[in-house]
């Protein structure tokens, strides 16, 4: 005769409760990435609505995760957004993209991680180009012009695209496979 031993009440809820979260990884995955993007927009219209310490917070707390160069910034009401044009496409893009995989995730197949890689290497000669002209002190490579509509605008552009492209076609499919799987398995 065999015996089943029942686990404690606390341990059910703590694996119900992470069985809950797994099945909603993209919502809480297009949470995160709406917070983290969409903060860096609150700190110009923290200051244009006059609630200058809160904006500074906002913008000092993106300072260790981007360069801020105003010249490669948003400005939304005369005000810098907190991040780069680069990464505010990044997470707009992801964003909006995490909203559209929610309604075809059953359909998308995971990009192989190969051509991942190969939609990252524009930002990596992109970006690698605009560091390599910052240590130099000069225009070597890129030019000066970083105006709206210029071709290194455009570039942070489409690298900015191509980045959210690759995680949204390499990595959201193989999370969705992957956390069903372990779903079905528990």
């Amino acid at each position: 005769m065999t015996t089943t031993e029942s686990r404690p009440v606390w341990e059910r809820r703590i694996n119900d409760t992470v069985r809950w979260g797994l099945k909603r990884w993209l919502l809480f995955a297009n949470l995160v990435v709406l917070v983290y993007g969409g903060l860096p927009w609150l700190s110009p219209i923290a200051h244009a609505a006059g609630y200058r310490t809160l904006g500074n917070l906002l913008f000092a707390l993106y300072t260790p995760l981007c360069h801020q160069k105003p010249s490669q910034s948003f400005f939304l009401n005369g005000y810098q957004v907190a991040v780069c044009q680069r990464e505010a496409i990044m997470y707009g893009a992801r964003f909006a993209g995490g909203l559209l995989f929610a309604l075809f995730r059953h359909q998308v197949r995971a990009m192989p991680v190969r051509l991942g890689a190969l939609l990252l290497l524009p930002m990596l000669i992109d970006g690698g180009s605009q560091l390599i002209d910052d240590l130099l002190g000069g225009t070597l490579l890129r030019g000066t012009n970083d105006d709206i509509g210029s071709f290194n605008f455009w570039m942070r552009m489409a690298t900015g695209l191509l980045f959210a492209i690759a995680v949204l076609l390499v990595v959201y499919p193989r999370l969705e496979r992957d956390l069903r799987q372990a779903q079905i398995a528990a």
